[in-house]
């Protein structure tokens, strides 16, 4: 995955966009509780992460990626946002994720996945 996007992650944004139509929908509808957690399974860029902590100001938002290449891009991103202390991202192979391991706590709110879905072996 590294190879893949060791170089799209920096058109990956604007190249994507008619790809995940009505991602924009999915996270409106998330409506995490006041102090929940949001989970993105592969966050790629932090596109979707930061969108959500926008939205919800008093959700704590955690994302995972098998890129390390992607979580460069998206740990730029959620810093330049202003938003490191409620974004919070790590890497992890979704097949073997242990939230409790990667990030200390093993509920969520909502868990969410945009695109990668389709790119986790069965």
């Amino acid at each position: 995955m590294d190879r893949l996007y060791r170089f799209q992650r920096h058109i990956y944004d604007p190249t994507r966009k008619y790809y995940l139509l009505g991602r924009d929908r999915l996270i409106e509808g998330l409506a995490p509780p006041p102090g929940g957690a949001v989970l993105e399974i592969g966050c790629g860029t932090a596109r979707n992460l930061l969108w959500a902590a926008r939205l919800y100001p008093e959700a704590v938002c955690y994302g995972i990626d098998v890129s390390r290449e992607m979580l460069v891009t998206a740990s730029r991103r959620v810093e330049r946002s202003g938003l490191a202390r409620r974004v919070e991202l790590a890497w992890a192979d979704a097949t073997t994720f242990d939230p409790g391991a990667t990030f200390g706590r093993s509920d969520f709110s909502r868990i969410f996945f945009s695109y990668s879905l389709s790119m986790i072996p069965d």
